[in-house]
């Protein structure tokens, strides 16, 4: 650094740094409702919503599925146990990809497997078969975990106000697990495992199209200014696109 430093000098000393002072957002909570937050909003509510309800409303009641369907208790245990084995996978699969792919493609490519393999599973009874698939689909929405808790969504938002827009998108994707369990059981009842897994299906359409359309990509943004160049506040206190 100082033979940097010293060569961009040529002889001459070095003048002091000019102070940086980032262009706060306004700390109204209004701010967070209208553009262009607004859409981060949605984008992130969507997306924490349908997370959730994969978690609590497929992953969780695994081993009551295989029970219902009529498997062993052991049995459905060791089916539930092989399945989970895809979640550190897909995790370990969402932090090396997020970076070399994109934010947006690997959301959207993990939502589209996860689709694929949800028509598939309802349709597989073979032994075998049933636990691998359940494994491969397992796979992508752990992806889908890593990117949209650990990156993505803090992504979506300024430093000044991250944690309130995060909390907020956090208690919409928190309550919709109230009613997850309600929805799950009437629909296993009803329908079956096709129920449940068109509601999965219609939850991961509506998040493919949400992340395409409102969706930024954080990396195409210089590292620091993430969610900061489009938000800055205006003289008013309102927010201007930058």
């Amino acid at each position: 650094m100082q033979a940097i430093e010293k060569e961009g000098a040529q002889g001459q000393p070095l003048p002091a740094p000019a102070p940086t002072t980032p262009a706060p957002v306004a700390p109204d909570l209004g701010t967070l409702f209208t553009a262009p937050l607004l859409s981060r909003m949605i984008v992130g509510a969507i997306c924490l919503i349908t997370i959730n309800t994969l978690l609590y409303g497929f992953v969780t009641w695994l081993p009551v599925f295989f029970v219902k369907q009529g498997l062993s208790i052991a049995t459905s245990f060791g089916y539930s146990l092989l399945m989970a084995l895809g979640a550190p996978i897909g995790a370990a699969i969402g932090a090396l990809t997020a970076d070399r792919w994109g934010r947006k493609p690997t959301i959207i490519g993990a939502s589209l497997i996860s689709v694929a393999l949800g028509i598939l599973y309802p349709m597989i009874s073979d032994p075998i078969l049933l636990p691998a698939v359940g494994f491969a689909l397992t796979v992508p929405i752990y992806v889908l975990v890593a990117l949209l808790f650990g990156i993505y969504i803090p992504e979506l938002f300024p430093t000044e106000v991250r944690l309130r827009a995060s909390g907020i998108v956090n208690t919409l994707g928190r309550g919709a697990t109230i009613v997850t369990p309600f929805l799950v059981v009437s629909l296993f009842e009803s329908r079956g495992m096709a129920g449940v897994m068109a509601l999965m299906i219609g939850l991961l359409v509506v998040q493919i199209i949400t992340v395409w359309v409102l969706g930024i990509e954080p990396t195409s943004q210089p590292r620091g200014t993430q969610g900061r160049r489009d938000c800055r506040a205006g003289p008013q206190g309102g927010v201007l696109r930058g």
